[in-house]
């Protein structure tokens, strides 16, 4: 009986179990935490606990629904994927909005957005913004804003918050999951119940999980386990029985001769598709870029870390957040966070679209680049003999930094973002004026010749309206207007004024056959214009200032030739001071006492600096080019000095003025002038006023320079007639002696 009694409770229990609804939730992911669970913590009342919620509330990831993508459909690129939180495209529920006047039925979703509590809701998604789980995970909670039993937010690693996928999962438009979801269908339109959305669906674990068995803590699986992220020259492969891409729509990448470039032609409400373009350029490779090399095993722990300040965006919030990471804790390069704070809506708008707030780390484009782009010269200071520089982008815009180089700052300062980050991509008729994120320079012949895409069309209808009873005449003509890339890197600033270089090109026409007797009596015609692309050309300048492509050219090829022979002169140099090449006479310099060193081993030291100086900043003239063909000049007169033993002189730079050019004889007139190196320092000693007599200059007055190599004396003119006059500096050993241009006066 007993056990009669206990098998009858056991199949019971089962039963009770299967007839036991689901648990509802919202959204996707049941261990999804609302923001609200954050807020009590995060809003600045805890001390310890990071401010962030206020901040947070003021960007634009918090206002993301605010058009209620929520409340469409999910048959497209699925909107409500980036614009919401936590959304399950099977969860919405397709339901009548709207009937048109022909009785055409309007879809929408009847509970996109939440109305109950996480843990009790049903609805597609678990907030109508991006909220805190959508980057961070979830937290442990009570109540019902739902619970993360993994406590992710706040188990996980500080440093798994720079992984670039974190931003990836939405910032990857016109990509396609790797797997299908179930929606249900509509009536018209688009019956589908299959889609591939645009953004990493799916309950991607974006910081990962414990470890198991633990301690210790996994990383996030790569975002390509749940995302086909696009790249140059992909070809994408979505399940033909599911909608994709808004409706097909997959990215396209502008072509060359050479096929695919890098920069891509599909953009979204400013462009949601920067991870894609950091995928392929060189922050997201810059920490493994450094640790693959040779020379990384053998660098001291302490050079290891400061250079992990630049090339590791998880080593750098980690320090920042006050931990002690060490050089083995460094997972990523420079990813998202190393130049954007998600967290905090900067001031500084975009640089071409000031409503969108790119949320940068120093809150302005032009100070965060050369936060890492800049050799370490103190502001203003000047390299010392022998320094190897590296990266001195900051110092050669600034135009300082050099050896016996006169300063000169750039026309391109603070222009980092204007030339290395023109908009590419287009839809929806214009121009997307977000930045592209490979910050690879756009030459004016690579915009201007890219594969042309069609930008608008116009479809013009004439209607033939015949004698009474005949039959209508009717032609209608599409004409589609073709263009290729919006910008170069030099059109942002560089434009001149005029119409877009685009082709007109018709492509159907199609005309109703009219009776034999039909005789036009009007003639009506309309034009649709389906797509109108009038600012492209306003943007851009029409050319993409492909009239500065031979001087950038020329300019670079100049620098290079240089570069090469000013490094052939300091191998002469290096065997003219006992040693075998530059490498191995720089390093036995630079174990000589800077005041022990002779003039030719100084000469030596300061070219290498120099030329590096210029090498390395990899420009080639372009960021600045006053100050860039001047180091390389200086570069190889001091290379000239160290190869022959002789100092290569230049000559003085005298200056003369005269208080009047026409005066009446016995009145006085004030000569004044100053005297500089070549290279602007104070000429010291005396300077000569010389006269042309007979058309011969002569010494006419002798002058002493002051301490700042001034001079200024008067003279009563007595002699009527019209006189020429210059300064004459001697030269010495150091100097060739120089003459100013020459002054005329009238005596009367």
């Amino acid at each position: 009986m007993t056990r009669r009694l206990l098998v009858i409770m056991t199949v019971a229990a089962a039963l009770l179990v299967l007839a036991a609804p689901a648990m509802a939730f919202n959204g996707l992911r049941s261990d999804y935490t609302t923001s609200d669970a954050c807020q009590p913590c995060h809003n600045g009342q805890l001390s310890g606990v990071p401010a962030i919620y206020g901040e947070w509330a003021e960007t634009k990831h918090a206002e993301a629904g605010a058009d209620d993508q929520a409340l469409r459909l999910p048959y497209g690129s699925v909107c409500q994927g980036c614009h919401t939180s936590n959304f399950d495209p099977a969860k919405a529920i397709p339901t009548p909005t709207a009937t048109s006047a022909t009785g055409a039925v309007s879809y929408g979703v009847a509970n996109g957005i939440p109305t109950e509590p996480q843990t009790v809701g049903n609805a597609a998604s678990s907030e109508n913004f991006v909220g805190c789980s959508s980057c961070h995970y979830g937290v442990q909670t009570g109540g019902t804003s739902g619970s993360d039993p993994n406590n992710t937010a706040h188990r996980a690693p500080l440093g798994l918050l720079a992984n670039a996928d974190i931003c990836g999962q939405c910032h990857s438009r016109y990509s396609y999951t790797t797997r299908t979801f179930d929606v249900s269908p509509i009536p018209a339109a688009q019956p589908t119940t299959l889609i591939q959305p645009q953004m990493a669906l799916g309950g991607y674990p974006m910081l990962g999980t414990p470890a198991s068995p633990g301690p210790g803590w996994n990383p996030a699986p790569p975002l390509s386990d749940y995302l086909t992220v696009q790249t140059p020259g992909w070809t994408p492969t979505p399940n033909p029985a599911a909608t994709s891409g808004g409706f097909g729509r997959l990215q396209t990448y502008w072509r060359t001769s050479e096929g695919d470039s890098l920069w891509q032609q599909s953009g979204h409400d400013g462009s949601a598709a920067q991870y894609p373009d950091w995928a392929v350029e060189g922050h997201a490779n810059a920490l493994t870029g450094l640790t693959s090399q040779s020379f990384w095993q053998f660098m001291d722990e302490t050079t290891k870390q400061e250079c992990l300040e630049c090339h590791s965006a998880d080593y750098r919030i980690m320090k920042e957040a006050g931990e002690t990471p060490t050089s083995a804790d460094a997972r990523y390069g420079v990813t998202c966070v190393g130049c954007h704070t998600p967290h905090q809506n900067t001031t500084e708008g975009g640089a071409w679209d000031e409503e969108w707030t790119p949320q940068l780390r120093t809150g302005s484009a032009k100070t965060l680049c050369v936060e890492c782009h800049n050799g370490e010269i103190p502001e203003g200071a000047t390299a010392s003999p022998g320094t190897e520089i590296h990266h001195p982008m900051k110092e050669m815009i600034d135009g300082y930094g050099a050896i016996d180089v006169a300063g000169a700052p750039s026309v391109h300062k603070g222009k980092c973002v204007e030339c290395h980050m023109p908009p590419t991509s287009v839809s929806r008729g214009s121009v997307q004026l977000g930045g592209n994120h490979t910050f690879a320079i756009i030459e004016p012949e690579v915009a201007l010749e890219a594969s042309p895409i069609p930008v608008a069309t116009a479809v013009a209808t004439a209607t033939a309206t015949p004698v009474p009873g005949g039959t209508p005449v009717i032609t209608v003509t599409n004409t589609v207007t073709y263009d290729s890339m919006p910008y170069s890197s030099c059109s942002t600033c560089h434009s001149k004024t005029g119409s877009v270089k685009a082709t007109p090109k018709p492509f159907s026409t199609t005309r109703a056959t009219p009776s034999p007797d039909a005789s036009p009596l009007r003639v009506t015609v309309t034009i649709d214009q389906t797509a109108n692309q009038s600012a492209w050309g306003n943007f851009n300048g029409g050319d993409r200032a492909v009239w500065l492509q031979d001087t950038m050219e020329q300019r670079q090829e100049w620098t290079k030739a240089k570069i090469a022979a000013i490094q052939e002169e300091l191998d002469k140099a290096a065997w003219h001071l006992g040693y075998a090449d530059t490498d191995a006479a720089h390093t036995a310099l630079m174990a000589i006492r800077a005041k022990n060193r002779t003039m030719a081993e100084t000469a030596f030291l300061s070219a290498f600096t120099n030329v590096q100086f210029v090498e390395s900043e990899g420009s080639f003239g372009m960021h600045n080019w006053t100050y860039s063909s001047a180091v390389v000049n200086k570069a190889m007169e001091q290379a000239k000095t160290a190869s022959t033993g002789v100092v290569v002189k230049l000559g003085y730079k005298p200056t003369l003025q005269l208080s009047r050019s026409k005066v009446k004889a016995g009145s006085a007139v004030t000569f004044s002038g100053q005297v500089k190196t070549a290279r602007g320092v104070a000429a010291a000693g005396k300077v000569k006023i010389m006269k042309k007599v007979g058309g011969v200059w002569k010494t006419w007055k002798t002058v002493k320079l002051n301490a700042s190599g001034k001079y200024s004396f008067k003279a009563k003119m007595t002699k009527k007639g019209t006189h020429r006059f210059r300064a004459l500096m001697p030269g010495n050993s150091l100097n060739k002696a120089g003459n100013s241009g020459s002054r005329t006066l009238a005596v009367k």
